[in-house]
């Protein structure tokens, strides 16, 4: 019972690239969050909103990187899922509730 609950154990040589990857999660998240909200207060053109969409999909392959190397369980993988979806969906529901407080205030 208790050899199946045993993870493998991270290989010395996984060290870097999960570093390298987790760093990266961080870079491309904050790129996204960042572009996403330069498109919706117009400081940049709406095209450039499919540079936040990509900068989104590379924060979830470098989340699948780290966590394929990390040896993560079944539950940990279905969290980080949820968890990227809440990201991709935060600034959406971010910016919605603002449009309709705005709307609210201005009539």
């Amino acid at each position: 019972m208790i050899e199946s609950m045993m993870r493998p154990e991270i290989a010395l040589g996984d060290f870097l690239p999960i570093f390298v990857s987790s760093a990266f999660v961080l870079v491309f998240g904050s790129l996204y969050v960042g572009v996403y909200t330069a498109v919706k207060v117009k400081m940049l053109k709406n095209w450039v909103m499919l540079f936040a969409y990509l900068f989104w999909f590379l924060t979830c392959y470098m989340l699948y990187i780290m966590g394929s190397l990390m040896h993560v369980g079944e539950f940990t993988v279905k969290v980080l899922v949820i968890a990227m979806i809440g990201y991709l969906m935060l600034p959406h529901a971010i910016y919605y509730i603002q449009h309709q407080v705005h709307e609210e205030n201005e009539q």
